[in-house]
């Protein structure tokens, strides 16, 4: 590997090499251990509003009992975005999603997404977004776009995730293709009983 000549050789293993434009930084990507967890949540905490995040209790609990994966990007030690995906018969769900906020911007967030489309390429890749109603919200989704997900026309509201907060009105977006409504329905469906814990 010569870093002066910018040559790059990708190594398929245990975990996928990624390139961070800014520095010529090789990172890669793994999943998360027990052990992480609390440096993973506090970036979680940082990104989302309390009603789009689990508690601490109850998210450690699911994630030790393998009921999701938590898929991480270091830089060194030091850990600069995650991804958490729930893993279907149908269908991949990919739910909490973050990067350092001191490195927003100069593409980690994307790469992120195309590692995601690579680890499950032959599965439907589904999340969920705020509905757009201001200009932040439309640049997530247009950010989405950007890596080929699609704006399913479905609209529902997030079950509970703790008491004592707003409703959060969301949307699915999915890749590579749109969904018909009794696909939504179904997955939305499946989410509220399994990922909310929600009848």
């Amino acid at each position: 590997m010569v870093y002066g000549k910018k040559v790059f050789r990708t190594y398929y293993c245990m975990f996928f090499f990624i390139l961070i434009e800014c520095g010529w930084v090789i990172q890669y990507m793994e999943l998360l251990t027990l052990k992480q967890f609390d440096e993973v949540y506090q970036l979680f905490e940082e990104a989302f509003i309390p009603a789009e995040l689990r508690p601490y209790d109850r998210m450690k609990d699911l994630f030790s009992k393998n009921e999701f994966k938590i898929y991480i990007l270091k830089e060194k030690v030091k850990i600069i975005g995650a991804m958490i995906a729930w893993e279907f018969d149908d269908y991949i769900y990919l739910e909490n999603f973050a990067v350092d906020s001191s490195l927003r911007g100069n593409g980690i967030g994307g790469t992120i997404l195309e590692y995601m489309k690579k680890v499950y390429h032959n599965k439907t890749i589904v999340l969920e977004v705020e509905e757009p109603v201001d200009d932040l919200t439309l640049r997530r989704i247009e950010f989405y776009k950007r890596h080929q997900w699609v704006l399913n026309d479905y609209h529902f509201i997030q079950p509970l995730l703790r008491e004592n907060v707003d409703d959060v009105h969301l949307m699915l977006m999915s890749y590579p293709c749109i969904l018909n409504h009794q696909q939504c329905d179904k997955i939305k469906d499946e989410l509220t009983r399994k990922v909310y814990k929600q009848k």
